[in-house]
């Protein structure tokens, strides 16, 4: 018999936010008024719940527990009007001091499909029995246009109230699993949305530009569709992920901003970029991160502390794990067919790129695909024949090695690799890792600079509970060997094909950091049998 419905309950959560030495963000969704609510720190004390809304829609709210010991275990549970809520509990441990040389032991992960748990009991067994510190989400924490429902595809033209009450329901769908509500009520999670947070490949296609629809007025109904649909999807995700990072402000009503933030741990900084607030790939200037994302970039790394070690940059796309100029980019980066769709305010056409009569992609097909790629690249201009993999126009245009996107890659690398030196006075450098999700597969690259000459590991970890398993992938969705740019060469190092997760350990060493990153999976066994007796 199923359980009774009762208000002494949740709807969602607990979930552990952002935690530092001496506080923690505890999050919540309430059936009734988050102000009936509070927070019990067993050995600290009781602090309220207060909304994370003006007015009541999602019943959100965040708990902050302050005056905490550094590096200290807590057990919490949740109260409603000072009676304990059966099953609302959980653990966290408070971060070491900045500054110190602890070392430090944290998670990666990305893709979260409701319709299989993946990795989620490994990463709850690893959990349990390593404590990292943290967990960063990095994207598609929910699939809004996937796993059983569409969202997008059957509300965009509802109204503002149903459709937002479809995106919650989503995180309710997903985050009310219980591998999923163990391990997030256990440990600090920090969240950056992705594409299905929102809608597969957004910012990436020509329905979401804010350029094209100033020159292409034929669009409009198409744009305002997208953008509305954007915004209520930004609202939920900050009400659901953002809202328990880091404190920062929701980006204004009617405004697109990115919404990056950063976080230090003993000596470890952690930057979270956005690659989807501020994208419009079409625009000529800074259309991935966006002019106001990349003064947070550089005010940070101009002001870095000395005390930093090492250096973790997280952009939701792997920073450099296709060629420029491989299979992949050659044979779509130059299509512009949803360009078309979108000058004819075509809003089924540009969402459904193949042809009218459903011919499948026979060997014509491709043959016609990669002549217009071909004669795309001799002409400089965009030639659409063929309807071969026409579908995945979307995620060529996410990737950093695609056209649009790759003078931002060089330039986030080359400031990275600077930023190892900034206010240094140590002998050697910073160590600095990329990470990143969005692809459904495993793999680590090893990034070699010529100048300065050093090399960097970037490490992908997707997904949780999404693969590309039957599909091969180096060629495809990854190269092997590849230039990113001048002086910066990218080389594949490790590919895991199966649901995954990410393990990074930074050890400072008195005079840097040593950083030792590895994927999970299947078959694996190295996260049980490592001795992580200096870690907890």
């Amino acid at each position: 018999m199923p359980p009774r419905k009762g208000i002494n309950r949740l709807k969602l959560g607990p979930l552990v936010g952002h935690t530092d030495e001496t506080t923690s963000r505890i999050w919540i969704q309430a059936l009734d008024d988050p102000n009936n609510y509070q927070l019990r720190v067993y050995g600290a004390g009781i602090f309220p719940f207060e909304s994370t809304e003006t007015s009541l829609e999602f019943h959100t709210a965040i708990a902050t527990a302050i005056e905490l010991r550094p590096d200290w275990r807590y057990r919490y549970n949740i109260l409603r009007n000072g009676r304990s809520i059966p099953g609302a509990k959980g653990t966290f441990r408070t971060m070491p001091i900045n500054g110190s040389m602890s070392n430090i032991l944290f998670c990666a992960i990305s893709c979260n499909k409701a319709t299989s748990d993946g990795s989620w009991e490994a990463l709850r067994k690893f959990v349990n029995e390593a404590k990292p510190h943290f967990i960063i989400m990095m994207g598609d924490q929910v699939y809004v246009d996937e796993d059983n429902l569409d969202v997008f595809d059957k509300f965009v033209d509802s109204s503002s109230a149903k459709r937002r009450k479809a995106l919650a329901e989503k995180y309710r769908q997903s985050w009310s699993r219980k591998l999923l509500k163990e391990v997030m009520a256990n440990v600090p999670t920090y969240m950056m949305w992705d594409d299905h947070d929102i809608r597969d490949g957004y910012g990436s296609l020509a329905s979401d530009s804010e350029t094209l629809v100033q020159k292409y007025p034929g669009g409009k109904d198409i744009f305002r569709k997208c953008i509305t649909f954007f915004e209520d999807a930004r609202d939920v995700y900050w009400h659901f992920q953002a809202c328990h990072n880091p404190p920062h402000q929701p980006p204004e009503p009617g405004k697109r901003r990115a919404m990056p933030f950063f976080f230090k741990v003993g000596r470890l900084m952690v930057l979270m970029l956005d690659s989807r607030g501020e994208r419009d790939v079409f625009r000529k200037e800074l259309p991935i991160l966006g002019p106001t994302q990349w003064q947070f970039i550089n005010e940070l790394f101009d002001t870095i502390s000395e005390d930093v070690d090492a250096l973790a940059i997280m952009t939701p796309t792997p920073i450099a794990s296709m060629d420029p100029a491989g299979q992949s980019q050659k044979l779509l980066g130059n299509r512009t067919d949803d360009v078309d769709s979108f000058k004819k305010g075509d809003f089924h056409g540009l969402f459904n790129p193949y042809k009218p009569d459903g011919k499948i992609e026979t060997g014509k097909e491709i043959g016609k695909t990669i002549v217009s790629a071909h004669l795309s690249r001799i002409t400089g201009m965009p030639v659409n024949w063929g309807y071969y993999q026409l579908s995945k126009i979307d995620e060529i245009r996410d990737q950093w090695s695609h056209k649009f996107a790759r003078s931002e890659q060089e330039d986030l690398i080359r400031q990275a690799v600077k930023a190892r030196f900034k206010n240094r006075n140590v002998g050697t450098p910073r160590e600095l890792i990329f990470l990143s999700g969005d692809i459904h597969i495993g793999c680590t690259f090893d990034i070699t600079i010529s100048e300065p000459e050093c090399k960097v590991i970037s490490l992908t970890s997707s997904g949780i509970s999404a693969n590309e398993a039957k599909v091969a992938t180096v060629g495809t969705f990854i190269d092997k060997e590849f230039d990113v740019a001048p002086g910066i060469h990218s080389t594949l190092r490790e590919v895991v094909n199966e649901v995954n997760f990410g393990v990074i350990q930074v050890m400072p060493t008195g005079t840097g950091a040593e950083i030792v990153p590895s994927l999970a999976h299947e078959g694996n066994s190295w996260a049980i049998g490592l001795d992580f007796a200096d870690l907890l």
